[in-house]
């Protein structure tokens, strides 16, 4: 195998330890709070794993505020998802089934495969690849978590 190639494995791996690291991190954080600090929590998460979206579709606009309409249509696909993810969330966490917002964050790594599958140029490859990891990770932690009985 070529050295190029061993340093672009080298640092996938590097990236993906990371990324479990840091949802690893994320659950510990969930586990210390009350069950009302931690679905606050997971919601929070959620609603930022939506917005990130909507921040690379802006960074698709020409600062001379030329809009193509490639990132137009980027620009307003994501913001409607990220209003979906953000609305839905709020209604969970009003419903009473919070585990529902782990559910919301493995559609949200769903999305991130969509992202990779067709390619969408105004977001980079690498992050969908490692958002769907964390979202898998935390999205599972998430569920168990938000699933047990409340004690609050």
């Amino acid at each position: 195998m070529n050295p190029a190639m061993l340093a672009l494995m080298g640092t996938t791996f590097f990236l993906v330890m990371i990324t479990v690291a840091l949802a690893g991190a994320s659950l510990g954080v969930t586990a210390m709070l009350s069950p009302r600090g931690r679905a606050l929590w997971i919601y929070g998460q959620l609603a930022l794993m939506a917005g990130i979206y909507v921040g690379f579709a802006l960074t698709g606009i020409d600062p001379a505020g030329i809009v193509l309409r490639p990132a137009l249509s980027a620009l307003v696909v994501e913001g409607l998802a990220a209003l979906l993810f953000v609305l839905l969330g709020l209604s969970v966490l009003q419903s009473g089934r919070v585990w529902l917002l782990g559910a919301l964050i493995l559609a949200h790594g769903g999305a991130d495969v969509a992202h990779l599958l067709m390619k969408a140029d105004h977001s980079p490859a690498w992050y969908a690849f490692l958002c769907a990891i964390y979202d898998a990770i935390v999205g599972t932690g998430a569920i168990w978590f938000l699933s047990g009985p409340k004690k609050d």
